[in-house]
């Protein structure tokens, strides 16, 4: 059985669709650059952050819970592991498009996978993309601008005479207060967060409030995944 198509027409396709989302993500890099360095967080070290995980929300999380002071290894893990459980079905979503071209393909080409680009990329399969290459071609330069930015956001960041007095002490909770704001598209979306701020204050309370994030995450979740079902019902509906 032949192979499906793995070309640099392909991977060109991709790369216009990752230039499209890149500015966005570059602001999104810089806006973590300089949680960052508010966070006391060095330019190499936030880089090298940026650079393993390659999650937004996961890393403004993690920096969430080392900036509460009870912070603990199995804390930080738990975060980075609750925030980018979607990964999973992202990736369960891809598999019987992107395994066709092999393992020694297609699993590097899941590491420029985020969140945008796996949108873009399942919309070109349905359209009827073939060649596989178009995922790796729309994760370099989301890569490449996270990168910068986290760079440029951290070296700034780390100059400031007094983040706090530019409000860049605020930037962690606007941006969460955002993301929450774009996922809330009815009613019945508020639920998870009452849960998930519920067990936030609940865990903290208890525990430090590093795991009260961690308990939010799996609880906002956990309520998401089960209401899932019946938000799609009712939509139809």
């Amino acid at each position: 059985m032949s192979r499906a198509p793995f070309t640099w027409a392909g991977f060109r396709r991709g790369f216009r669709f990752g230039m499209a989302i890149a500015v966005p993500i570059f602001v999104y890099g810089l806006a973590f650059g300089l949680v960052a360095a508010q966070a006391g967080m060095g330019w190499g070290w936030a880089t090298a952050f940026s650079a393993g995980v390659f999650s937004g929300s996961a890393q403004l999380a993690t920096i969430s819970v080392l900036q509460t002071g009870h912070a603990t290894l199995t804390a930080v893990a738990a975060t980075v592991l609750v925030m980018n459980a979607r990964y999973l079905l992202f990736g369960a979503t891809l598999q019987p498009w992107l395994s066709q071209a092999g393992p020694a393909r297609a699993l590097p080409s899941l590491l420029f996978l985020g969140d945008a680009n796996w949108i873009g990329t399942m919309r070109a399969i349905d359209q009827g993309e073939d060649d596989r290459a178009y995922l790796a071609g729309t994760g370099v330069p989301p890569v490449v601008v996270w990168l910068a930015g986290t760079v440029i956001g951290a070296v700034f960041g780390s100059i400031l005479p007094d983040p706090r007095a530019l409000g860049a002490d605020m930037m962690l909770p606007a941006f969460a207060a955002a993301m929450m704001a774009v996922m809330i598209h009815s009613r019945r979306s508020l639920v998870p967060v009452a849960v998930g701020a519920t067990a936030a204050l609940a865990v903290g309370h208890l525990a430090g409030q590093g795991w009260g994030i961690v308990a939010a995450g799996l609880a906002g979740a956990g309520i998401a995944a089960l209401t899932a079902p019946t938000q799609r019902a009712a939509d139809a509906g």
